[in-house]
Protein backbone atom coordinates (compact mmCIF):
# COMPACT_ATOMS: atom_id res chain seq x y z
CA UNK A 1 0.00 0.00 0.00
CA UNK A 2 1.03 3.61 -0.37
CA UNK A 3 -0.35 7.07 -0.99
CA UNK A 4 -1.25 9.18 -3.98
CA UNK A 5 -0.49 12.87 -3.47
CA UNK A 6 -1.91 15.60 -5.69
CA UNK A 7 0.66 18.00 -7.16
CA UNK A 8 -1.85 20.83 -7.18
CA UNK A 9 -3.92 20.78 -3.98
CA UNK A 10 -1.57 18.59 -1.86
CA UNK A 11 -4.47 16.28 -1.06
CA UNK A 12 -3.66 12.64 -0.58
CA UNK A 13 -5.36 9.29 -0.81
CA UNK A 14 -4.24 6.09 0.90
CA UNK A 15 -4.40 3.21 -1.53
CA UNK A 16 -6.40 0.29 -0.28
CA UNK A 17 -5.56 -3.37 -0.78
CA UNK A 18 -6.01 -4.34 -4.40
CA UNK A 19 -5.70 -0.76 -5.69
CA UNK A 20 -2.82 0.37 -7.85
CA UNK A 21 -1.52 3.88 -8.61
CA UNK A 22 -2.34 3.20 -12.27
CA UNK A 23 -6.04 2.94 -11.32
CA UNK A 24 -6.10 6.72 -10.79
CA UNK A 25 -5.27 9.39 -13.33
CA UNK A 26 -6.00 12.66 -11.56
CA UNK A 27 -7.17 14.17 -8.29
CA UNK A 28 -10.73 15.47 -7.96
CA UNK A 29 -9.26 18.99 -8.28
CA UNK A 30 -7.75 18.05 -11.67
CA UNK A 31 -4.15 17.78 -10.46
CA UNK A 32 -1.78 14.98 -11.32
CA UNK A 33 -1.09 12.32 -8.70
CA UNK A 34 2.28 11.09 -7.47
CA UNK A 35 2.80 7.80 -5.69
CA UNK A 36 4.76 7.67 -2.41
CA UNK A 37 5.24 4.90 0.13
CA UNK A 38 4.75 7.05 3.23
CA UNK A 39 3.32 10.49 3.89
CA UNK A 40 3.63 12.92 6.73
CA UNK A 41 -0.01 13.80 7.17
CA UNK A 42 0.52 17.00 9.13
CA UNK A 43 2.66 18.73 6.49
CA UNK A 44 0.15 18.17 3.70
CA UNK A 45 -2.83 19.06 5.86
CA UNK A 46 -1.07 22.24 7.05
CA UNK A 47 -0.49 23.35 3.47
CA UNK A 48 -4.14 22.78 2.59
CA UNK A 49 -5.38 24.50 5.74
CA UNK A 50 -3.18 27.57 5.28
CA UNK A 51 -4.39 28.06 1.69
CA UNK A 52 -7.97 27.62 2.80
CA UNK A 53 -7.64 30.08 5.70
CA UNK A 54 -6.01 32.66 3.43
CA UNK A 55 -8.78 32.20 0.86
CA UNK A 56 -11.53 32.63 3.45
CA UNK A 57 -9.86 35.68 5.04
CA UNK A 58 -9.35 37.37 1.65
CA UNK A 59 -12.98 36.64 0.74
CA UNK A 60 -14.17 38.03 4.07
CA UNK A 61 -12.10 41.21 3.60
CA UNK A 62 -13.56 41.73 0.14
CA UNK A 63 -17.05 41.29 1.55
CA UNK A 64 -16.30 43.72 4.38
CA UNK A 65 -15.27 46.27 1.78
CA UNK A 66 -18.74 46.01 0.23
CA UNK A 67 -20.33 46.67 3.62
CA UNK A 68 -18.04 49.65 4.10
CA UNK A 69 -18.85 51.06 0.66
CA UNK A 70 -22.58 50.45 0.69
CA UNK A 71 -23.57 50.60 4.34
CA UNK A 72 -20.90 52.47 6.21
CA UNK A 73 -23.43 53.83 8.68
CA UNK A 74 -26.75 52.13 9.40
CA UNK A 75 -28.14 55.53 10.40
CA UNK A 76 -27.39 57.16 7.05
CA UNK A 77 -30.01 57.71 4.37
CA UNK A 78 -27.82 55.71 1.97
CA UNK A 79 -28.17 52.54 4.04
CA UNK A 80 -30.69 51.15 1.54
CA UNK A 81 -28.04 51.25 -1.21
CA UNK A 82 -26.42 48.29 0.50
CA UNK A 83 -28.80 45.93 -1.29
CA UNK A 84 -27.91 46.91 -4.82
CA UNK A 85 -26.54 44.87 -7.67
CA UNK A 86 -22.97 46.06 -7.15
CA UNK A 87 -22.93 44.65 -3.62
CA UNK A 88 -24.25 41.33 -4.95
CA UNK A 89 -21.44 41.22 -7.50
CA UNK A 90 -18.83 42.06 -4.86
CA UNK A 91 -20.16 39.24 -2.66
CA UNK A 92 -19.93 36.80 -5.56
CA UNK A 93 -16.44 38.06 -6.39
CA UNK A 94 -15.41 37.52 -2.77
CA UNK A 95 -16.46 33.87 -2.94
CA UNK A 96 -14.84 33.47 -6.35
CA UNK A 97 -11.49 34.95 -5.30
CA UNK A 98 -11.50 33.08 -1.99
CA UNK A 99 -12.15 29.81 -3.83
CA UNK A 100 -9.43 30.50 -6.40
CA UNK A 101 -6.92 31.10 -3.61
CA UNK A 102 -7.98 28.13 -1.48
CA UNK A 103 -8.35 25.59 -4.28
CA UNK A 104 -9.82 22.19 -3.56
CA UNK A 105 -12.98 20.63 -4.89
CA UNK A 106 -16.34 22.24 -5.63
CA UNK A 107 -17.69 21.54 -2.14
CA UNK A 108 -14.67 23.32 -0.65
CA UNK A 109 -15.20 26.31 -2.94
CA UNK A 110 -18.83 26.63 -1.90
CA UNK A 111 -18.01 26.23 1.79
CA UNK A 112 -15.17 28.78 1.54
CA UNK A 113 -17.64 31.30 0.13
CA UNK A 114 -20.04 30.52 2.96
CA UNK A 115 -17.33 30.94 5.62
CA UNK A 116 -16.20 34.27 4.15
CA UNK A 117 -19.78 35.58 4.18
CA UNK A 118 -20.42 34.32 7.70
CA UNK A 119 -17.26 35.85 9.13
CA UNK A 120 -17.79 39.22 7.49
CA UNK A 121 -21.51 39.28 8.30
CA UNK A 122 -20.96 38.48 11.97
CA UNK A 123 -18.27 41.15 12.19
CA UNK A 124 -20.65 43.74 10.72
CA UNK A 125 -23.46 42.74 13.07
CA UNK A 126 -21.11 42.78 16.05
CA UNK A 127 -19.58 46.14 15.19
CA UNK A 128 -22.57 48.15 13.91
CA UNK A 129 -25.33 46.72 16.04
CA UNK A 130 -23.64 45.74 19.25
CA UNK A 131 -20.44 47.72 19.81
CA UNK A 132 -21.21 50.97 17.97
CA UNK A 133 -24.93 51.36 18.60
CA UNK A 134 -25.86 48.68 21.13
CA UNK A 135 -29.22 47.91 19.55
CA UNK A 136 -29.63 44.85 21.77
CA UNK A 137 -30.55 46.77 24.93
CA UNK A 138 -34.27 46.18 24.55
CA UNK A 139 -35.53 44.53 27.76
CA UNK A 140 -37.81 42.20 25.77
CA UNK A 141 -35.76 39.16 24.79
CA UNK A 142 -38.13 38.15 21.98
CA UNK A 143 -37.63 41.51 20.25
CA UNK A 144 -33.85 41.19 20.50
CA UNK A 145 -34.00 37.70 19.02
CA UNK A 146 -36.29 38.83 16.19
CA UNK A 147 -34.00 41.76 15.42
CA UNK A 148 -30.95 39.50 15.40
CA UNK A 149 -32.75 37.05 13.09
CA UNK A 150 -33.55 39.88 10.67
CA UNK A 151 -29.92 41.00 10.74
CA UNK A 152 -28.81 37.43 10.02
CA UNK A 153 -30.97 37.34 6.90
CA UNK A 154 -29.59 40.65 5.65
CA UNK A 155 -25.95 40.18 6.61
CA UNK A 156 -25.52 36.40 6.57
CA UNK A 157 -28.08 34.56 4.45
CA UNK A 158 -28.27 36.79 1.37
CA UNK A 159 -24.50 37.45 1.12
CA UNK A 160 -23.81 33.74 1.75
CA UNK A 161 -25.89 32.71 -1.24
CA UNK A 162 -24.00 35.06 -3.58
CA UNK A 163 -20.61 34.18 -2.08
CA UNK A 164 -21.33 30.45 -2.37
CA UNK A 165 -22.28 30.92 -6.03
CA UNK A 166 -19.01 32.81 -6.50
CA UNK A 167 -17.12 29.99 -4.78
CA UNK A 168 -18.71 27.45 -7.10
CA UNK A 169 -17.88 29.52 -10.18
CA UNK A 170 -14.31 30.05 -8.92
CA UNK A 171 -13.57 26.36 -8.42
CA UNK A 172 -15.37 25.36 -11.61
CA UNK A 173 -13.43 27.93 -13.67
CA UNK A 174 -10.18 26.88 -11.96
CA UNK A 175 -10.80 23.29 -13.03
CA UNK A 176 -11.56 24.33 -16.61
CA UNK A 177 -8.47 26.55 -16.83
CA UNK A 178 -6.27 23.88 -15.25
CA UNK A 179 -7.55 21.17 -17.58
CA UNK A 180 -7.18 23.47 -20.58
CA UNK A 181 -3.60 24.33 -19.63
CA UNK A 182 -2.72 20.61 -19.40
CA UNK A 183 -4.13 19.97 -22.90
CA UNK A 184 -2.24 22.84 -24.53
Amino acid sequence: MGYLICERCAGYYQLEEGESPEDFERCSCGGYLNYVEDVEEESYQDKINIRRIVGVVVGALIMLSSYYIFSADPYSSNFVLYNNITAFLIWAAAGLIGALIAGGNIRSGISNGFYAATISGLLVILYFYYIKTNYFTNPVLAENIAFFAALCVVYLLIPSVFSMIGGFVGIFSRKIIFNFSRVV
